[in-house]
């Protein structure tokens, strides 16, 4: 017998067999029956009672969860209509705003002198006073603000003030680039390799890419410049012949794992400049994908361009082209924006000339001093909740900013 029945046995065996006045004659109590289907039964709503109880904690966490992420991307929502506004502000009233600007020594345009919108560093700056020290930065930087910070930075206003701009659960991060700042890949004009050689958009592109430290990577990694230039030109053109060496388009990549044709179109976001043969790599990416954009005119605004963007316009247009002449070029060229920005582009092919330089005309047709397209992205953040809204808006045709990309992560 094993324990199983034993036990059933002990709990269902006949008791009181000796006849007495209180027990029926020849009828066997079956008490234990009656209290393993008590047991039992405790057990059963026990378990029942549990599962309902877990369940309805998951069920408060994940409303608990959807709230703040529905927050969170409010908080999202709210730094890209506050950048967007600025935007407009700085597109409606620059022509007004600028003389007055640089009467206070400031230089560029409204969205440049707000670079970002950060409201986790506003309330550090509430908490700590007017001028909080490097020990405030720091602190905040690693620690973020303590309760007592945001409980302080969430008061009400003085005065006619109802409510604090500020008085809002979680924080908002926006920040702004311009699309103009970058090199322009979205229209190739290029059908054989010679062409490739004298293609304005090929001719940037190897200038972003040339340089000493450039020729290093190029050589260590195997990888040629012109591959590359030729097969972002490839996946826009129309046909199937590859500028670079000849042959297929298709066949460079029928032999990946998963195989795909080139679009022979234009891109339609910057991710897809990823799945472009070479421009898969990470390492090609992060050394030049951020100086890139398929948006805008073509032309660089001179006035926020980045270095390394600048550079490569020196090294395609501008001769003598050596490394120290373009690291002199560049440093005329910061000092002269840190007086005054430039007004067009012939005052900044003048410039270079008055330098000593010889300037290829065709730089007059690559730049320019407007921005019209704008990189938007803002984060909001509501405990472990974080929606981030990545989005372009293009002022070319538009007031108030046309949004030609969007996408929430």
């Amino acid at each position: 017998m094993n324990l199983a029945q034993r036990i059933w046995h002990e709990l269902t065996r006949p008791r009181g067999q000796s006849k007495r006045r209180y027990y029926r004659g020849g009828r066997q109590s079956r008490s234990g029956v009656a209290l393993l289907m008590v047991i039992t039964s405790l057990m059963f709503i026990t378990i029942i009672g549990t599962e309902m109880t877990k369940g309805g904690i998951v069920r408060l966490r994940l409303a608990a969860n959807q709230r703040d992420e529905a927050k969170a991307e409010a908080l999202a929502e709210t730094g890209f209509q506050m950048y967007r506004l600025i935007l407009v502000a700085s597109k409606g009233m620059g022509q007004q705003l600028g003389p007055m600007l640089q009467q206070f020594g400031m230089t560029g345009e409204l969205w440049q002198m707000m670079p970002f919108i950060n409201t986790g560093m506003m309330r550090m700056l509430l908490s700590a006073g007017s001028s909080p020290d490097e020990d405030d930065v720091e602190q905040f930087a690693v620690e973020g603000l303590t309760d007592e910070q945001i409980a302080e930075s969430r008061e009400e206003g003085q005065g006619t003030t109802k409510r604090n701009f500020l008085d809002f659960d979680g924080d908002f991060f926006a920040e702004v680039t311009d699309e103009n700042s970058r090199i322009y890949v979205g229209a190739f004009r290029a059908t054989t390799y010679a062409d490739m050689l004298e293609d304005p958009v090929a001719l940037r592109l190897y200038g972003l890419m040339s340089g000493v430290d450039n020729d290093q990577f190029f050589y260590d990694q195997n990888i040629d410049r012109w591959e590359l230039i030729g097969n972002l030109a490839d996946w826009t053109d129309v046909d199937d012949m590859r500028l670079y060496q000849g042959g297929s388009e298709i066949s460079v990549y029928d032999r990946l794992d998963e195989p795909y044709r080139p679009k022979n179109a234009g891109f339609e976001s910057m991710s897809e400049i990823r799945l472009v043969d070479g421009w898969h790599r990470d390492d090609i990416w992060e050394k030049f994908g951020e100086q890139l954009t398929i948006y805008g005119n073509g032309q660089v605004n001179i006035n926020s361009a980045t270095p390394e963007v600048i550079s490569a316009l020196l090294r395609a247009y501008v001769t003598p082209n050596n490394p120290d002449y373009i690291r002199t070029l560049l440093a005329e060229i910061s000092l002269y924006q840190s007086i005054s920005p430039y007004t067009n582009g012939q005052g900044f092919v003048t410039h270079l000339e008055s330098l000593g330089a010889t300037v290829n005309p065709e730089l007059q047709r690559a730049v320019g001093t407007e921005s019209n397209v704008f990189h938007l992205t803002s984060t909001g953040q509501v405990g472990e909740a974080v929606v981030t809204i990545d989005a372009i808006v293009d002022f070319s045709n538009s007031p108030i900013g046309e949004i030609v990309y969007w996408r929430i992560l």
